[in-house]
């Protein structure tokens, strides 16, 4: 095993295990996110030409169900289910698989396959896999539409605001605001700035900013 190799199964063993004492200590929402950083290695691994990669094509779909196995971890976390799908004590059967991925010779313990790995934000966001600090630097890119992108995971519209980092090389979600289902009406409306990392559930919602800082909106409803 090279030395490269060495410290890539550390850091991701590392990655792993914050991820699960997250998930355990009940703070969902930095669970999430650690799961889902690690997975974008994990399939960026799992898909690398086999002249980039020391891992062998078994190996490579082994890390690639593991990838798996996290992202559906962390949709059960996102879940309004009452019931988990995938839960924490089936994820902690992967730690020593994950650890010992070059000698792992067994039958993978869940019926999954890889997925298709994420877009990838900004060139070097993948090489990052601890949290991403703020910076008080402007964005690069922070005034375009996409800096800006709206989801809607199920009872509110989330914004995310999101800023391009030029010293690291990757792209940052600096804050996220949502709306309610009453709130979309014709007109302005201003709604409250949070710090990421953006939490679908709104359970654990932290301001910004105390100074009166908004998200400023105009509504404009359209019929089919």
């Amino acid at each position: 095993m090279s030395e490269v190799t060495r410290s890539l199964l550390q850091r991701w063993g590392a990655s792993f295990r914050r991820g699960a004492d997250f998930d355990s200590w009940g703070q969902l929402v930095e669970a999430i996110d650690e799961y889902q950083i690690l997975a974008r290695h994990l399939q960026k691994e799992a898909q690398a030409q086999h002249n980039n990669s020391e891992f062998t094509e078994e190996q490579k779909k082994t890390i690639g169900k593991i990838a798996t196995c996290l992202e559906l971890r962390s949709a059960a976390l996102q879940s309004t289910q009452s019931q988990e799908e995938f839960k924490l004590e089936d994820l902690k059967k992967l730690e020593p698989i994950l650890k010992n991925i070059l000698t792992y010779n067994k039958e993978f313990p869940f019926d999954v396959q890889p997925v298709p790995l994420r877009r990838i934000l900004a060139p070097g966001e993948e090489e990052n896999l601890e949290f991403e600090e703020d910076e008080e630097e402007g964005g690069a890119g922070a005034g375009s539409p996409d800096a800006f992108p709206a989801r809607v995971p199920g009872a509110a519209i989330f914004f995310e605001f999101k800023h391009y980092k030029p010293k690291k090389r990757f792209t940052s979600t600096k804050c996220f605001a949502f709306m309610e289902m009453d709130e979309i009406k014709p007109g302005p409306i201003v709604i409250e700035l949070y710090k990421k990392p953006t939490d679908f559930k709104r359970k654990k919602l932290q301001l910004l900013t105390k100074k009166p800082l908004y998200l400023h909106l105009h509504q404009t409803l359209h019929k089919e």
